[in-house]
């Protein structure tokens, strides 16, 4: 009876750190592929899973039994497309070394995801979890951790909810708060304290939020764009400028409109001030675009085929938006639907026509592009 001792990689953490293909079949492309791995990632634990496979491997061979040993992977984009791509090379793995069981070795991280892929294939004779060792120290501990929240899919799976879950309650409690002073006036000062929490909540969030797109990173290099942009006179940086400035001035309106309204609902009070802002606000980024498309016009002699596309979707979008705001309104308010609808239905057609038109317009010189 032929045993295949199967290590299994869901998130391809070997194909994307070392660069080999798998399936890995035979102790030997094993070995390679665990020390490769090491080199690049110590504490990556499908290391000592592919260890832990081949010391399996030698076990049985040593007591004589007919054995093979093989690693495959999935893929980055943890989900179905891994558990088909593991099921693809598992598939090939079996059809080469042709099993009569399987012994699974994992790090027990996603047994029950790869668990029923494999039985489905092969009957799994024994499940070996392997654990790394590890002093119990609480500086330990917590070097465990850190590291971890290190890796790209913890932070997106762990940090990202808590930053936005941090963002949200920190920016409606500042808004709140802001309210009640602009309305109370001085006797809303009674509820610093919550503005405290409110604004640790949200400097919190937004500091892990950055922390986890590498904002600090992305900042740095766009203040490098900026520098040199300053010092080789480039033309989007003026242009870029003035759709800030449009952009904020378009805030201040739409603060002082809904300001200047009597106690409403705020549901009333948000549909207005967006309805205030919306122009303005794609005014500013319609700027920095015709800046971008401008300069590249002059350094490069071309213009971006995405430039009417994001014009044409932003006019479209802001069409469509208008009209809902519109509808919304009446429905609160309880007005007569009649007395609008024919304006809701101009703005809702008029951005959808412009979306199609843009989008005819993009394949055109797409296709144009291509034939060139």
């Amino acid at each position: 009876m032929k045993v295949l001792i199967l290590c299994i990689d869901r998130d391809d953490d070997i194909g994307s750190k070392t660069g080999l293909e798998t399936p890995i079949i035979g102790r030997e492309a094993n070995l390679d592929a665990a020390i490769a791995l090491g080199l690049k990632d110590p504490e990556d634990s499908d290391t000592n899973s592919i260890f832990s496979a081949i010391s399996t491997y030698d076990e049985l061979k040593a007591d004589g039994e007919q054995v093979e040993v093989a690693t495959v992977c999935g893929s980055q984009s943890i989900g179905y497309k891994s558990d088909l791509q593991l099921s693809r090379e598992l598939d090939e793995v079996i059809a080469e070394v042709k099993p009569d069981s399987a012994i699974l070795i994992s790090d027990g991280a996603e047994d029950e995801y790869v668990t029923p892929i494999v039985s489905s294939k092969v009957n799994i004779s024994h499940v070996k979890t392997v654990y790394i060792k590890q002093s119990e120290s609480v500086e330990n501990i917590y070097y465990m951790l850190v590291k971890t929240l290190q890796e790209d899919k913890a932070k997106k799976k762990i940090l990202l909810p808590i930053s936005l879950a941090l963002i949200v309650y920190g920016f409606f409690g500042l808004i709140g708060l802001a309210w009640d002073i602009t309305m109370r006036g001085g006797e809303a000062l009674t509820g610093l304290s919550g503005f405290g929490v409110a604004m640790i909540s949200f400097v919190l969030g937004v500091y892990i939020f950055g922390r986890i797109h590498d904002l600090d990173k992305k900042l740095y290099e766009y203040y490098k764009g900026i520098r040199n942009a300053i010092s080789t006179a480039a033309v989007w940086l003026p242009f870029t400028i003035v759709g800030i400035l449009v952009v904020l001035a378009g805030a201040a309106n739409g603060w002082n409109t809904i300001m200047e309204m009597e106690d409403d609902t705020p549901m009333i009070l948000f549909l207005t001030f967006f309805q205030s802002v919306i122009w303005w606000w794609i005014g500013g980024i319609l700027f920095h675009e015709l800046g971008q498309a401008i300069h590249l016009y002059l350094t490069q002699g071309r213009v971006k085929r995405s430039f009417w596309a994001v014009v044409t979707s932003l006019l479209a979008i802001t069409f469509i938006l208008w009209g809902t705001f519109d509808y919304i309104q009446v429905m609160i308010y309880g007005e007569e639907i009649m007395s609008v609808l024919p304006m809701v239905a101009i703005n809702i057609a008029l951005g959808l026509s412009i979306a199609i038109l843009g989008g005819l317009t993009h394949k055109a010189v797409k296709d144009d592009d291509e034939e060139e």
